[in-house]
């Protein structure tokens, strides 16, 4: 497991646990987000939640990964997924080198072939499989894909599940009611919450256009004003102060008036730090650092221990979507972390999507739990 140093702000005490729990719910309507021993749990900001367990320190050809989904509300929809980098099929499933009878016709099998790791995959929505497996996994120690006593088994903890259903159950208000996964009582289904609608983002404002005079005119403006902050920032080479925006600073019009001006921190490890402005296209170019709600900044540089006065990390500005969007990696391969996007309203940037990867094991971008979701 890494050290999970993101912003965790919020205290939740789950019912019937005798501790409590740091998580994370930084601003914005974001939920829960935990990791219980081999098991981490996300759920977003409608309360969908995802618990993901995997082998982190697996051999190669070792490597497990099992996903776990569950809407809200009283009928909130279930999923089970489990991808290796081996084929899988549901007559391997071994509990506590238990076989775990399932009917094979109820999982759908393929290749994922944008997955890195983990490309082949099964799964199923059956909700009596998936409550079968709930409750042959919760209280056991081990699941395998195959005989866990063999040479190279592919086999996942499952230290810490309990805790992370229980967790779910207590997210999504199914403690006590006949729906619960850990903690289920005799209140009928319809006690648990309904599920939150999602919320809405505005369309992109469309883009107008600026010559590349006038941006290297607005880097160089924006330089000058706030110097001291990439001074602050900067961890490129050049010794001494700097007398010009680092080399990949630029700008982008946000509005007929108003400009959206990076500067590079020119970070040479993975996660390439930089700030972000909001200025006037017009002189004597006023500006202010961006506001994004959502953002918990760049943490400590884990190979430096500097500090990257928070800037955006691996962010990027895409004009024809208006979007911005950031990659925080816990390490350089960039399998762990967290990814924000916010679109351009034409007023302000509007937070429309975070993922967020606690475990590092290899799991790529797009198989991360999302942490807040919009309406496409």
């Amino acid at each position: 497991m890494v050290n999970r140093g993101l912003s965790f702000v919020m205290l939740l005490t789950l019912g019937g646990l005798s501790s409590s729990f740091v998580v994370a719910a930084p601003k914005d309507d974001f939920s829960f987000f935990h990791d219980f021993k081999n098991w981490e749990v996300v759920c977003d900001n409608v309360k969908r939640c995802v618990v993901q367990g995997a082998n982190d320190e697996a051999g190669e050809g070792e490597e497990v990964v099992v996903w776990l989904s569950r809407d809200a509300g009283p009928d909130g929809g279930m999923r089970l997924e489990v991808a290796s980098g081996k084929a899988v099929s549901a007559d391997q499933m071994r509990i506590d080198a238990r076989a775990f009878s399932t009917d094979p016709a109820k999982w759908k099998t393929w290749q994922a072939d944008s997955a890195q790791s983990y490309g082949r995959r099964m799964a199923t929505n059956d909700v009596s499989v998936i409550t079968a497996w709930v409750s042959a996994a919760r209280d056991a120690q081990t699941m395998s894909l195959g005989d866990p006593a063999a040479a190279h088994a592919r086999k996942l903890s499952l230290a810490g599940l309990s805790a992370a259903l229980l967790a779910v159950d207590s997210v999504q208000g199914r403690v006590g009611t006949v729906t619960a996964w850990r903690r289920a009582g005799t209140a009928p289904a319809s006690s648990v919450p309904a599920p939150l609608p999602l919320p809405g983002v505005p369309p992109a404002a469309p883009a107008p256009q600026m010559s590349a005079a006038e941006q290297q005119r607005l880097v160089d403006a924006t330089f000058t004003r706030f110097q001291a902050d990439v001074q602050g920032c900067y961890m490129g080479d050049d010794e001494g102060p700097l007398k010009a925006a680092p080399k990949g600073s630029g700008a982008q019009a946000l509005s007929a008036s108003d400009a959206l001006v990076m500067l590079d921190c020119a970070d040479p490890s993975y996660n390439g730090a930089s700030l972000w402005y909001r200025v006037s296209r017009k002189p004597p170019f006023d500006g202010t650092r961006l506001q994004l709600n959502g953002n918990t900044g760049v943490g400590a540089d884990t190979d430096s221990g500097e500090q990257l006065s928070n800037g955006l990390a691996g962010a990027r500005y895409d004009p024809g979507q208006r979007s911005l969007e950031s990659f925080e990696r816990e390490r350089g391969i960039g399998d762990c972390g967290a990814v924000t996007r916010w679109i351009f309203d034409g007023t302000k940037f509007v937070l429309a999507a975070r993922r967020i990867q606690g475990q590092c094991a290899g799991i790529d971008v797009d198989d991360w739990p999302s942490l807040y979701r919009t309406r496409p």
